[in-house]
């Protein structure tokens, strides 16, 4: 097994040095990678084959555990396992796509049969990815989708677009209808992408006197990386209005630079994740509302998904869990 870890990390390497590299290299991983394509599904099947009737060990990789929203997917995948040889090895990536990559391969290394991968990157991760799948084990995108989603058994996803809408009618009635907004992004996922899409189709439908100045990704989707965007925000726009953010960490980030501004009672904020946090927000009056997923039901879901995988059985390609919106009027319940 220790083998098989050794020639995974050292695979997943050379894939990722190719994703880097200039178009040749590239395109010789990409070919290289089509080769082995059938004979690395014949090695999924062989493994699944060979799993019937073994505990499930589930290697969880998460892009950052300071975000209390993964640590509640971290508990509802716990909280799922079913038998007592059951067992799932959960990771921190702390938000480094190089980490995620060698997390993977050590979970494998260490005889974890089905891996659960929120990606931080969804185009960047497939080099992982197609480590996984030569090495026969088998991938369940949660949280964030991946780029080339032909390599995972099934992604558990938010309806994240619509969160966006019920994000841009929260801010949109915040501020009367009109104003100048902006916006704090992390368009590297395919999660973070359609929480945008959707604030701005939303706002561009239905809300025109409703500007949105300028989009700004994060490094990071953390407080860190976001408070000094919304310092720059603060400085550039005298009369801003609104910002929608794109999970509450990165709220965080903004409410502590609107506060240290003076401007936390005029600049609405408003934010995706329905965290404690996000509730002590709303309660607080420094936040308007924040669209709510399901962590524990993510994790739940995930778990559900890698027995009937294990056990060969079909999954759905894609599942979508619903969300909600909270503000004022409901965050008590």
């Amino acid at each position: 097994m220790k083998k098989l870890g050794a020639i995974i990390l050292s695979l997943a390497m050379l894939l990722s040095m190719g994703a880097c590299g200039n178009t040749a290299t590239s395109s010789k991983a990409n070919s290289d990678a089509a080769a082995g394509s059938a004979a690395a599904s014949a090695a999924v099947s062989a493994a699944s084959a060979a799993v019937g009737g073994k505990p499930l060990k589930i290697g969880i990789s998460v892009p950052n555990l300071t975000n209390v929203f993964f640590v509640q997917i971290k508990q509802g995948i716990e909280k799922s396992l079913k038998g007592p040889n059951d067992s799932a090895v959960i990771m921190d990536a702390t938000g480094d796509q190089n980490k995620q990559m060698n997390d993977v391969a050590d979970m494998i290394n260490q005889g974890c049969n089905v891996i659960g991968l929120s990606p931080i990157n969804s185009d960047g991760v497939r080099a992982t990815l197609e480590a996984c799948k030569a090495a026969g084990v088998p991938v369940i995108a949660f949280n964030v989708g991946v780029k080339n989603p032909e390599l995972v058994a099934s992604t558990i996803v938010s309806d994240n677009e619509k969160s966006g809408h019920m994000c841009a009618q929260a801010l949109a009635k915040a501020i009367g209808g009109k104003g100048n907004v902006v916006e704090i992004t992390f368009s590297t996922t395919t999660t973070c992408f359609a929480r945008q899409k959707g604030f701005e189709d939303e706002i561009k439908a239905n809300y025109p006197d409703i500007k949105i100045l300028q989009s700004k990704d994060v490094e990071k989707a953390t407080a860190d990386y976001s408070q000094p965007i919304m310092v720059d925000f603060i400085n550039g726009y005298p009369n801003l209005d609104g910002v929608f953010t794109i999970n509450d960490p990165t709220a965080r980030g903004a409410i502590s630079a609107l506060k240290e501004a003076g401007k936390i009672n005029h600049v609405k904020v408003v934010s995706v994740d329905g965290s404690d946090e996000g509730k002590g927000f709303i309660r607080a009056g420094e936040m308007v509302a924040s669209a709510a997923q399901d962590p524990l039901g993510i994790g739940r879901t995930t778990v559900e998904t890698a027995y009937k995988v294990l056990a060969g059985e079909k999954v759905e390609a894609k599942v979508i869990m619903p969300m909600s919106i909270i503000d004022a009027s409901n965050v008590g319940k």
